[in-house]
């Protein structure tokens, strides 16, 4: 896993989940467009990128107190 560079960082601010969730889905659709293009590494990075942000947006909705 050291090979797709470090997560993202632990210090990411509050937002409403809808925003989260819409940085997961453009994430989600740029790894798709990088597969179709024959770019894996950038395909399999932005992928993992939005499942971590798809997470955060579950999470944010989970929680009481949203911005």
């Amino acid at each position: 896993m050291s090979d797709l560079g470090p997560l993202p960082p632990s210090a990411i601010p509050l937002m409403s989940p809808d925003h989260a969730r819409d940085i997961a889905r453009g994430l989600k659709w740029l790894a798709e467009s990088y597969a179709e293009a024959g770019m894996t590494f950038q395909a399999t990075r932005a992928e993992r990128d939005s499942q971590w942000w798809l997470g955060y947006s579950l999470t944010l909705a989970a929680t009481k107190e949203t911005p």
